[in-house]
Order: structure tokens, then C-alpha cells, then sequence
């Protein structure tokens, strides 16, 4: 999984590259935007590459500048900060230093503002500048100190140019006095803690949940928010995001992104308290942000029912029956999906992401019964359980079975190939699900919001199966539902229970 990070990015009608950042929620009150946008000057992409990589590392100085508190510098690291601006000013115009009139009268402005006291003017913008790029800031003696200090470097930088310019290359016999900036300051005793990032974090909730043979799927998703999450901060240091960066991040997903309490809650939320959490418990000295942040989930109001009515899955099921007649652009794996999944679902009772990632070896038969096998190895399955589900008779007569053995080896519904990755599959299988899903919503006019346009046929087959007195026991397992109970882990319930049960399933007529 790889978590998607800043790069260059153009905008509308512009073949020049720009860098774009989002402006981390503490600092958007006194950067004074909620993005960084600067041109790069470049079309070409590895040069753009190169130059995203120095802004962006400028941009994180400075914002660690912004959030850091005023420090008291010794006068070795004044006079070092002093180099850099020594240096700086050289370096411009080391080629091209013009004509002496020009510094001579560079250092009498000099030596005025140096007299006048205004040192702050004249300096003022050079040592903000300065400070921003090494990420420090400074208590005001040491800015007083620091003032001096670049009026003399900024005089002895002169007095060398005023050389140049007369001819004289020779070196500046006093350009050695600037010692080198150190990376901490002298005064530390303690080793400065190392940076944890979000990434880090993600990546190590990742490797155990994968260790523990948990769904694929999970880690897509969990990436997903964890980079929603990464967007809006603008940094990835786990250790600088606070309670009120977390609280912001919902108040901005609920209200500005329009995401519903449940979604913030159950979706976002939790992935930023368990990627902590399970650091925390390797013995990070971290603290976990969103532990005190909640969201209220109002009582959701029911005014239907959560499955398709009777009239609602005649519609689906007699357009799906049809979509081989009808004249369309559509790829023949998704008219394929489309034909066959919402019969499948409304017979099974399975989730829409299970049928879909169907392979052809997992239409097996057991005790003389037809059987579909929802198993984790064919993608994902949210209990991580495989199951047997007997065939219904209705499916059979309608020539499934035929059809999932007239298919080449591999998945049914999907495309992939011996080198198509988990991630690959998960995405592929899930634009299949949202594929049919738009497909009943727009083509069907299905577009009751209430209602999901996959699921819902879950909810359809469990009330079809207490309709016909299937027992909750053998609706679970069927559905692939666990009810939480240790004893009904016990034993099995053997397909000839199921087909059994599955008997009492009547037929769809849609005529």
C-alpha cells in the first residue's frame, strides 16, 4: 500500500508545473490561506521533481519555525546564522559583481542605518527570511543580537564585492570567523525525539493486520482516510497532530466534505484511533489525538424498509435479465456482472463484493449439491470465513452453472491475471460493486436514497428467509452473518442442513 504524497501538479490550461500544498489547520490562521500554490517555472517533470522536492523542504522550515517557541541563541550561533547570509550574498554575485560607485555606496546606507538605529528596517525582512529556511524562532535579545550581527556580515560581504568589482578576486581573510551552523543547539543534553509519522504508524497497523490474515480490503480503505487525513493537516508527524487537529478534520468531513456522523464515526475516525492505539501498545511514548474526540450519531429514521420491496426487485431483476438485448457501449465483463450478480445476491443473500470476486473453481459440488464458495482466497470476505452456498434451483434452471463453467479459468466477473495484485483485485472488484450499483440508480431509476442499491438485497433475503421460517442460525449462515455467540461456533452446519433451508427460498417471478 503507498500512501499518496505532495508531487507537482499543473493547473487549467498551463503546461507549467506547479507545487501545491495544503496549509496544516494550526497554521492556516497565520499563514493566511488553507493551500501554498507557487509555479515551478518548469515543464519539464524531473526538473519539477527537484524543485518540489527544495520548496517543499523551504515550506517545512518555515512552518516549523511558525509553530516553534522563541529561543534564546548563544553568540556563536548568531554570528554562524550570520554566515549564511555572508555566504548568500556572495554566492549572488560572484560572476558579476558590477561597479565599485555601487558598493561605495551600498556601505555608506550601511554604516547610516548602522548609526540611525535602523538596523530592523534595513535587516528586518533578511533575518525573517533567514530564520523561516532553518525552521527557528527566536526571543527578541536575540534578535536584537542577531540584527548586529547581519550588519556586519552584510558590511564585510560588501567590503569583498567593492573588491571584486575593482578587479581583486583574491580570498576574504576574515570569511573563515563564521563558524559552521550546527543541526542542534550546543545547550542540549537530551537526544531529540525521533519523528513518528503517520505513514510510520499506518504501515505497522498494516503489517499486523496482514500477519493476522485480515482482509486486504481494509488496508485500501484504511489508506484512503489515513491520506484524507494527511491532506488536511498538510504534515505527516504523528506526534505534532493534537485533539483539536483531529476535532477540526470532523468538523471538516462532516460539514464541509457533507460526510454523514456515521460515516466520520465509524469510517474516519476509527482509523486514526487504532493506528495509534496499536503503536501505543508496542510501547510508543506517543500520545493517541483522537482519543477524547467523538462524533454523535443521531438515531437513523426509518420510513421503509432497508431491502428492495417485491416490486422494487422484479424491476432489477428484469432489467439485469435483459442487458444482453440492449445496444450499449458497456464492456462485456460488466454486462456480465450486471446479469448475473443481483440475481446471485437476491438468492444468496450475500454481499455484492463476495459475488463479484467469484472465480470459476469456486462453483464446487458437496453431497450431490450444487454450491457457490464465498472464501477469503478468492478476494475479500469481511469474517474472513469461508462458507458453502447451496445453489438455488432458480438459478440453476436460469443456466448458471453453465455459464461459470463455459468461463476461462480465474474470476467470473473481474479481470485479472497471475500477476494482478491484492490491491489490484480489491480495486477491481470494487469498481465492479459501485459499477452495478450506479447501474441500478441510473439506468433502473432505482434512486430511492434510502435504500442501497447493492445491499439491500441482504436485507430482502433475510426477510424472505423468516417469511418462510428459515431459522436465524441457518440465515447467518448462509449470509456469512456471525451473531457473536461462542456456541455457535460449534460443529457445522453441513450443506445438506443449508440446501435443506435453501428449498424453502420460493422462486422470483418476474413475468
Amino acid at each position: 500500500m503507498v500512501l499518496q504524497m505532495p508531487r507537482p501538479s499543473k493547473i487549467t490550461n498551463s503546461d507549467i508545473y506547479y507545487f501545491r500544498k495544503r496549509v496544516p489547520a494550526d497554521l492556516v490562521g497565520i499563514v493566511g490561506r488553507r493551500e501554498i500554490r507557487i509555479s515551478l517555472g518548469t515543464k519539464d517533470p524531473s526538473l519539477a521533481k527537484e524543485l518540489f522536492r527544495k520548496k517543499e523542504q523551504e515550506i517545512e522550515n518555515e512552518w516549523k519555525a511558525l509553530r516553534a517557541k522563541p529561543e534564546s541563541l548563544t553568540h556563536r550561533q548568531i554570528v554562524a546564522l550570520s554566515g549564511v547570509l555572508y555566504q548568500e550574498y556572495i554566492e549572488l554575485l560572484r560572476d558579476e559583481a558590477g561597479e565599485p560607485e555601487l558598493w561605495h555606496h551600498v556601505l555608506r546606507i550601511a554604516d547610516s542605518a548602522y548609526a540611525t538605529g535602523q538596523l530592523e528596517q534595513w535587516y528586518g525582512s533578511l533575518v525573517d527570511e533567514l530564520l523561516k529556511k532553518q525552521g527557528i524562532a527566536i526571543d527578541p535579545y536575540s534578535r536584537k543580537r542577531l540584527l548586529d550581527a547581519a550588519h556586519s556580515a552584510h558590511r564585510q560581504a560588501s567590503e569583498q564585492l567593492l573588491k571584486q568589482s575593482e578587479g581583486d578576486y583574491s580570498p576574504d581573510p576574515k570569511a573563515d570567523r563564521f563558524p559552521p551552523m550546527e543541526n542542534k543547539q550546543p545547550s542540549e543534553t537530551k537526544a531529540p525525539q525521533p519523528i513518528l509519522t503517520l505513514t510510520n504508524l499506518f504501515e505497522r497497523w498494516r503489517s499486523d493486520h496482514l500477519a493476522d490474515k485480515k482482509s486486504p480490503r481494509t488496508v485500501v480503505d484504511y489508506g484512503q482516510k489515513l491520506n484524507a487525513l494527511l491532506n488536511y493537516l498538510g504534515h505527516d508527524n504523528a506526534h505534532a497532530v493534537t485533539a483539536k487537529d483531529i476535532g477540526g478534520w470532523v468538523e471538516y468531513l462532516r460539514h464541509t466534505k457533507q460526510l454523514s456522523a456515521k460515516t466520520v464515526a465509524s469510517k474516519y475516525l476509527v482509523v486514526v484511533k487504532r493506528i495509534y492505539n496499536a503503536v501505543k501498545k508496542k510501547g510508543e511514548d506517543i500520545d493517541n489525538p483522537a482519543e477524547v474526540i467523538s462524533v454523535s450519531v443521531p438515531k437513523r429514521r426509518k420510513e421503509r424498509p432497508s431491502g428492495f420491496t417485491d416490486a422494487e426487485a422484479k424491476v432489477i431483476l428484469s432489467a439485469a435479465s435483459q442487458i444482453d438485448n440492449i445496444n450499449s457501449r458497456r464492456p462485456q465483463l460488466n454486462k456480465l456482472a450486471i446479469r448475473w450478480v443481483p440475481w446471485i445476491c437476491a438468492y444468496t443473500g450475500a454481499r455484492c463484493g463476495e459475488i463479484v470476486q467469484l472465480r470459476t473453481n469456486d462453483l464446487v459440488e458437496e453431497y450431490g449439491v450444487l454450491c457457490l464458495r464465498i472464501t477469503p482466497e478468492a478476494g475479500t470476505v469481511k469474517t474472513g470465513q469461508y462458507r458453502l452456498v447451496p445453489v438455488h434451483q432458480h438459478l440453476i434452471e436460469m443456466g448458471l452453472p453453465q455459464l461459470i463453467r463455459s468461463r476461462p479459468h480465474g474470476h467470473i466477473f473481474i479481470e485479472t491475471t497471475a500477476n494482478t495484485s491484492d490491491e489490484q483485485l480489491i480495486r477491481r472488484a470494487g469498481s465492479a460493486v459501485k459499477m452495478i450499483g450506479k447501474w441500478v440508480r441510473e439506468d433502473v431509476k432505482i434512486a430511492d436514497p434510502r435504500i442501497q442499491p447493492n445491499h439491500a438485497w441482504r436485507h430482502r433475503f433475510k426477510t424472505i428467509a423468516r417469511d418462510v421460517d428459515i431459522e436465524t442460525e441457518y440465515m447467518n449462515a448462509l449470509q456469512g452473518h456471525d451473531d457473536g455467540r461462542s456456541a455457535t461456533n460449534y460443529g457445522e452446519h453441513t450443506v445438506k442442513a443449508l440446501y435443506r433451508e435453501m428449498q424453502k427460498v420460493p422462486h422470483i417471478d418476474i413475468a
